[in-house]
């Protein structure tokens, strides 16, 4: 075979069995914490109200798409410009910040 052939296949092997081999060290140490029972499961982090993240997506596509619709108007003959686009990005993540930086937080 050619060195150009084998190359890529080893480097498809090794790149697929490095993080096959981390799951199952994984896999065996966490197996091993159960038989000897120590193991605790991971808690999840608490990251606020389950909205937020749907308000946030909202807010982004909401925006963008107002964008896309503006900034394809004054230029007909313009290529696509990514500009508002990337405006519209910020200041929705400028206004979901906002929001909640203003709602108090509940302990």
């Amino acid at each position: 075979m050619d060195a150009s052939v084998i190359v890529p296949v080893v480097a498809i092997i090794f790149g697929l069995s490095i993080p096959l081999l981390a799951i199952w060290t994984d896999y065996k140490k966490e197996r091993a914490l159960i038989e000897k029972g120590l193991y605790e499961p991971e808690k999840p982090e608490k990251s606020g109200p389950r909205w937020h993240g749907t308000f946030l997506w909202g807010l982004i596509l909401t925006l963008v798409a107002v964008a896309l619709m503006l900034g394809s108007e004054p230029f007909p003959g313009v290529p696509f410009q990514p500009g508002p686009v990337l405006l519209a990005v910020g200041v929705a993540l400028l206004v979901y910040s906002f929001i909640v930086k203003r709602e108090k937080p509940a302990e």
